[in-house]
C-alpha cells in the first residue's frame, strides 16, 4: 500500500520518469558517483530561469534521490549553474564566485532569453554544458544527470 500524500490529484508526483536531453555535455572531472553539490548564480536572466530552478528544488523532481544537492555557498559546490548572460555589474561577482569554487569543478551555463556578455568572452574555464533559451526544469535535470553520467530513472 502506498502512502496517500505521495499521490497528486490526477497523477503520482513521484512516478518514475526518464529524463533526456540533446544538449552536448563535456566530462566533469572527478568522481561524483555518490553526490553532486550545486551552487546557482543569477548573472542577469529574464527571471524565468529563477522560477525553473525553484521548481527543480521541489519534491516533484526529487533531486536528492539522484544525489543532487543545492548548496548555499560556492565553496561547497562541485557544479556552478550560471543563469543568463552576465551584465557588466555582475562580471566581478561572477568571477569571484568562480574563483571560490573548489577544484575539480564544472560550470553549467543556461543562457536564457536575455542578451549580454558571453562566458566565452570572459574566458571562463571548465564550462561543461550550455543550454539556450529557457528550458523546463525536467530538461535542466536531464543535463545535470548527463553531466554526472547517470540516467534519470
Amino acid at each position: 500500500m502506498k502512502w496517500w500524500p505521495l499521490y497528486g490529484i490526477k497523477k503520482k508526483l513521484t512516478e518514475q520518469v526518464k529524463y533526456s536531453t540533446a544538449c552536448p555535455v563535456k566530462k566533469l572531472e572527478g568522481n561524483f558517483s555518490r553526490s553532486l553539490h550545486i551552487y546557482t548564480i543569477d548573472a542577469g536572466n529574464c527571471n524565468v530561469l529563477n522560477f525553473d530552478m525553484h521548481a527543480l528544488k521541489s519534491s516533484q523532481y526529487n533531486t536528492h534521490k539522484f544525489g543532487i544537492y543545492f548548496t548555499a555557498a560556492p565553496r561547497h559546490a562541485d557544479l556552478l549553474i550560471v543563469l543568463g548572460h552576465p551584465t557588466h555589474k555582475m562580471i566581478e561577482p561572477l568571477m569571484e564566485t568562480v574563483n571560490q569554487m573548489p577544484k575539480p569543478y564544472g560550470i553549467f551555463w543556461i543562457k536564457g532569453c536575455s542578451e549580454g556578455i558571453s562566458l566565452y568572452d570572459l574566458k571562463v574555464k571548465n564550462i561543461v554544458a550550455v543550454l539556450d533559451g529557457c528550458p523546463e526544469p525536467a530538461e535542466i535535470l536531464a543535463v545535470i544527470l548527463k553531466i554526472i553520467k547517470r540516467t534519470g530513472s
